[in-house]
């Protein structure tokens, strides 16, 4: 389990640009393949966050919809946003921050879609410490909001143990948003994640933030997870679906459709046949990775770190709904003006109304 893990924090850390060869071909209008269906080529990864595309193929949910799916698998979303651009791939899996990195590179990418939400971050805290987590606080009546800030308040003066750049610093800057502070009111202990994780046993700091291996780790031994994903922020989540290219989005609106149509299809097959659908990501997910996960871990990774949109009304819910946690634009904002901070994207170089197209797609599904 602890390799898949690793494999599905690359996925959220690995922003890195890797050349891919160029096939011959046009990434505007979607052509027909020599069954009578519309060829689409796609670009996956081998984590369980894409899995399901893998398992609507096994199902013949994508010839259902006249569609002809071939897939080709890369490692990170810098591999894919280059077979975007240059027309080997139409479609590809990708994330929110390699989107907005990317996009100051290709300004030609769009967000077609968000399917899931990675919650697995957590603000972890000491054993028998007397700091309450968040859902203590749920518990004795505070609604969520309240919660949220309530957490923020025990770490006010506090230190944490985390690892310097965006993904971590923006979970805890987004958990101290809450409640109106900022990291000048905590001291961060910056140290590498196994490094950190020893420390934080051995001693150091108030709470400890990680990725999973290291939260799974802190779990295993008895400390508490204070605060996660969802219950944080839109700082505090990853958000995961489809990109392409606006070529493409505009010359293929109905295919577009199908595909999202396809999405839901796979979610309803999931509720109904689950051991079945974790043991396909289960030896799906082995197959490209070498690992040896089995069916009940896959079963319990999702349940704990992934949230799947399984139906067009939770998809509005989780994404659209401008009061929801992890509704996509305030999560793009934040992650727009904290790589312009850092200089990561030169300010102005990433315009959202172009970049993401998903929630006008969204609004159009019949």
């Amino acid at each position: 389990m602890k390799k898949a893990l690793l494999f599905s924090l690359a996925l959220i850390l690995a922003f890195g640009l890797i050349g891919c060869s160029s096939k011959s071909g046009d990434a505007g209008k979607a052509e027909q393949s020599g069954t009578g269906l519309t060829k689409v080529t796609f670009g996956l990864m081998p984590y369980y966050d894409y899995a399901p595309w893998a398992l609507a193929n096994e199902k013949g949910f994508f010839k259902d919809e006249g569609i002809d799916f071939e897939a080709t698998m890369f490692p990170v979303e810098g591999n894919v946003a280059p077979a975007l651009i240059n027309g080997s791939i139409q479609i590809g899996a990708f994330s929110d921050t390699p989107s907005i990195t990317l996009a100051a590179q290709f300004s030609d990418l769009q967000m077609i879609s968000f399917h899931n939400v990675f919650k697995g971050f957590a603000i972890m805290g000491k054993k028998d410490s007397g700091f309450k987590t968040y859902q203590q606080f749920v518990a004795e009546g505070k609604d969520p909001k309240q919660a949220a800030i309530e957490v923020a308040n025990e770490m006010k003066g506090k230190s944490i143990v985390t690892t310097s750049g965006a993904t971590f610093y923006m979970v805890v800057e987004q958990a101290l948003k809450n409640a109106g502070l900022s990291t000048n009111d905590i001291k961060i202990v910056d140290m590498e994640p196994d490094a950190g994780v020893s420390a934080f046993i051995s001693g150091t700091g108030d709470f400890y933030l990680g990725g999973l291996p290291q939260r799974e780790k802190l779990q295993e031994k008895g400390y508490p997870a204070i605060i996660s994903g969802e219950e944080i922020g839109s700082g505090a989540v990853i958000l995961a679906g489809l990109a392409s290219t606006k070529k493409f989005v505009d010359a293929n609106p109905e295919l577009i459709q199908k595909v999202e149509q396809v999405w839901f299809k796979t979610m309803q097959y999931m509720k109904e046949n689950p051991d079945e659908s974790y043991k396909f990501i289960a030896d799906w997910s082995n197959k490209q990775s070498g690992g040896t996960n089995k069916p009940e871990q896959i079963k319990q990774f999702l349940q704990d770190y992934l949230i799947f949109a399984d139906s067009k009304e939770q998809a509005q819910t989780l994404f659209y709904d401008p009061k929801s946690p992890t509704y996509w634009k305030d999560r793009y904002e934040s992650l727009v003006d904290y790589h312009e901070k850092t200089n990561v994207i030169k300010p102005g170089s990433v315009n959202l109304d172009n970049l993401v197209v998903a929630e006008k797609i969204f609004k159009e599904l019949k």
